[in-house]
Order: structure tokens, then C-alpha cells, then sequence
């Protein structure tokens, strides 16, 4: 009788956290691209998608921080030896460049698009 429920843990809980932001971070890009290139564009709904999209981004990479941060906590915590941890921080790095890369990529990306004048055929 009534139901059973899947028992999840709090990892488990925090990581399907992050990862539906992932996704949702994803769509909003999605809806973006396709808000921007149709013929008739409303501004509005382009100014309140790039604002999502900018908060929902700095919230998942301050999560990812975060998350990192504890992960080295625990290292630190667990007694690993200091050529770990320099690997651990060497990948943080790598980590963190490759989102900044992403980042400021798509945005002059898309700072770009907007400058693009459209050619008037007579």
C-alpha cells in the first residue's frame, strides 16, 4: 500500500542539483540563439534571456568552485601528499581557464552577432 520512494543520498542530491542547472543553462543558450537569428526580433525577450542566462552561469560556476574547494578541503582533511594536491589544483586551474575560455568566447561571440548589419538589397 501507497508508495515507494528512491532513496537518494545528499551527493547524490547536490549533484543532480548542479547538473539540472547544467541543463537548464544549456536551453536557455538554445532559446537565446534562436530568440536572436529569427527575422523579427524582440529585444525584451533577448534582454531577459541574457540576464538568465548570465545569473544561471555565475551561480553554476560558483558551484563548481565550491565544489572544488571542498574537494581539496577533504584532501587536505584526508592527509593526501602534496604531489596530489598539486595535481588537484593543477586540474582546478585547467578547469576554471577552460570555463573562462568558454565563457568570454560566446560572449564576444555573441557581441558580434549584434554588430552584424544586415546587407539591403535595392
Amino acid at each position: 500500500m501507497g508508495y515507494s520512494t528512491k532513496e537518494r543520498s545528499v551527493v547524490d542530491f547536490c549533484e543532480s542539483k548542479t547538473e539540472s542547472l547544467s541543463n537548464w543553462v544549456r536551453q536557455v543558450k538554445n532559446k537565446s540563439i534562436n530568440a536572436k537569428t529569427k527575422r523579427k526580433r524582440d529585444l525584451r525577450i533577448i534582454a531577459i534571456l541574457s540576464n538568465s542566462l548570465l545569473r544561471a552561469e555565475n551561480e553554476l560556476i560558483m558551484k563548481q568552485r565550491e565544489r572544488a574547494r571542498r574537494w581539496a578541503q577533504m584532501q587536505v582533511d584526508l592527509g593526501l601528499c602534496n604531489k596530489e594536491e598539486e595535481i588537484a589544483r593543477q586540474q582546478r586551474e585547467k578547469i576554471d581557464n577552460l570555463w573562462k575560455n568558454d565563457l568570454s568566447g560566446l560572449d564576444s561571440f555573441f557581441k558580434e552577432l549584434d554588430n552584424v548589419k544586415p546587407v539591403l538589397v535595392n
